[in-house]
């Protein structure tokens, strides 16, 4: 039961990576607003959750950590420029959406990975 909820959880964090990566790069392509992310800075924007990647793949608990925490930093940036321009909105918001799913999956994730621990040293 638990290994079902983590695999669950980890196709979450996975697939929340290449979704943000995807949504950057649609606003960068279809996007309508001065801000967009385009070139150099779209490279810095979908890097980190790209690298997070072959880790999370071969189950590497710090990439999952790190997944995390560049779901954070997408959070912040995403929701800031959905709030700040509305051309491109639906694009950061489906940013934020996906941000917020492979985070708290993540979240969740260490829940049950600590309390596995406690139950194995017990």
């Amino acid at each position: 039961m638990a290994t079902e909820r983590l695999r669950l959880l980890r196709g979450l964090i996975i697939a929340a990576q290449p979704l943000i990566a995807l949504s950057y790069v649609g606003m960068a392509f279809w996007g309508i607003g001065m801000a967009r992310p385009q070139g150099a800075w779209l490279i810095v924007l979908i890097l980190p959750a790209l690298l997070s990647l072959p880790g999370m793949w071969l189950g590497r608990y710090r990439a999952f950590v790190w997944a995390a925490l560049f779901d954070l930093f997408y959070l912040m940036i995403a929701t800031t420029d959905a709030w700040s321009s509305p051309h491109d909105r639906g694009f950061n918001l489906a940013i934020v959406v996906f941000s917020l799913m492979g985070f708290i999956a993540a979240w969740i994730q260490g829940i049950v990975l600590r309390r596995q621990s406690k139950r194995q040293t017990r």
